[in-house]
């Protein structure tokens, strides 16, 4: 019973139909350094020993799959789990599992790169970064006799092998279309620096872009040129690579502990989260564009992840909470622009309980149709039937009183699917009615 008033409550919690906030999906009262999301999963670590958790259902359920030392977690488009575990001296840190975290593999980075490197006693890898083309950056740090560097490994081909470039790079990671800007560090006795680098052609070549730099915990690569980062206690700064003197100007005073580049296809920016302030907004021109707060309990955010739905996930000090990123740039789009492809977006809330909103865009004028299946493929309802000029809609699919919904009120849990047709366009996604 007390499991089932538990399910019952958080549930209502995740389904509230909440505009303009952060809504919590789980792990409450722990503490999240990293998250990685891909459709309905949900994978974070925790700060206690560093214990990973998964959710399958878009944060209703969790369970503890790893009990201690991971510290990093990312996943490829394939759907490859990649963990970093905490380790002073075993090289093999690095893990991969293709059935969302049950069975873990050793991944052999360090062996495949070992002798194309110089050799310190101690390497060990430090955090995995995949780009949106599928392209996976393992960070590493060498070091040994009183010094060391950042660099880092990479593979194109899901993590079976890996290259090295060779540069000093691998701290911190951002990804814009084919480009990849990396940060590093190297330090020895009485000295302390590191460099920028980028890469236009998702990795294969890369160029210096600055020495002696010294960033923190963000980078933010913009397609303006403009490139955001925060450095050590000394605020957040903005240059730009077309500058050949590449000044860096402080925008603002904040003490970020994590940042997220996004861009919506009518903007870039950045999204700051600060250790006792909450979540900040900045333009890709470095204007502040004030906090994003809304919802939250607790303003200590670890770490911002953006999922390939369009949600932002925050890490805070209370647990996991998500929000759209939609909601989180509307002042930042002044003007709205016209669709320039055919998107049919995930509902939300998801799961939801008794209703959801569906969304989609259409570049061009069309008659257009947004039908409700069961798994078995029997059509469970028509939401929308109708021609549609080019633009951005939006309908609710409620399961208790919608006008013309007949019979919907006795659909039970479960897994459904909705479908787009417009034109030739056909898109399909699915959704997760629990009652």
């Amino acid at each position: 019973m007390k499991t089932l008033i538990k399910t019952l409550f958080f549930f209502l919690l995740l389904t509230q139909i909440c505009f303009g906030q952060w809504v919590q999906v789980g792990l409450n009262a722990k503490t999240i350094t990293d998250i990685a999301v891909r459709n309905e999963t949900i994978f974070a670590v925790s700060s206690e020993n560093g214990k990973l958790y998964r959710s399958l259902d878009n944060g209703v359920n969790w369970t503890m799959i790893v009990n201690s030392l991971v510290r990093d977690v990312s996943i490829s488009p394939t759907g490859k789990v990649f963990i970093v575990k905490d380790s002073s001296w075993n090289r093999n840190n690095v893990f991969s599992s293709l059935d969302n975290g049950i069975n873990w593999i050793r991944i052999d980075i360090i062996e495949q790169i070992y002798d194309t490197m110089w050799m310190p006693p101690i390497i060990l890898a430090n955090r995995i970064a995949i780009s949106p083309q599928g392209i996976i950056y393992c960070g590493i740090i060498a070091g040994g006799q009183g010094g060391g560097q950042y660099i880092f490994a990479r593979s194109s081909d899901d993590g079976i092998t890996w290259s090295s470039p060779g540069i000093c790079a691998g701290r911190l990671f951002d990804f814009r279309d084919q480009i990849t800007i990396s940060s590093g560090s190297y330090w020895e006795p009485g000295a302390i620096g590191g460099e920028l680098s980028l890469s236009s052609d998702n990795g294969n070549n890369w160029t210096y872009l600055l020495f002696g730099y010294s960033g923190g915990t963000t980078l933010g690569y913009f397609s303006n040129g403009n490139i955001i980062s925060d450095f050590y206690g000394e605020g957040i700064y903005i240059a730009n690579v077309i500058d050949t003197t590449f000044n860096w100007t402080q925008i603002s005073s904040l003490n970020p502990q994590t940042g997220q580049s996004f861009s919506t296809g009518l903007t870039e920016g950045m999204l700051i989260g600060t250790e006792d302030s909450g979540v900040f907004i900045f333009s890709d021109e470095g204007d502040s564009l004030g906090s994003r707060n809304e919802g939250l309990t607790n303003l200590n955010i670890q770490t911002l992840t953006l999922d390939n739905n369009g949600y932002v996930y925050a890490g805070t000090g209370n647990g996991i909470w998500r929000r759209p990123l939609t909601e989180l740039v509307t002042s930042v789009d002044n003007e709205p622009t016209q669709p320039t492809e055919f998107i049919l977006e995930q509902n939300y809330p998801n799961p939801f309980n008794p209703s959801t909103k569906i969304s989609w865009q259409s570049p061009v004028g069309s008659q257009q149709t947004i039908k409700v299946f069961d798994v078995l493929g029997n059509e469970v309802v028509t939401l929308v039937n109708e021609y549609k000029p080019a633009g951005r809609y939006e309908v609710e699919f409620n399961t208790s009183s919608h006008s013309g919904l007949s019979g919907i009120r006795g659909l039970s849990s479960g897994v459904y699917l909705y479908q787009l047709r417009a034109g030739e366009f056909i898109q399909t996604r699915k959704m997760i009615l629990l009652r």
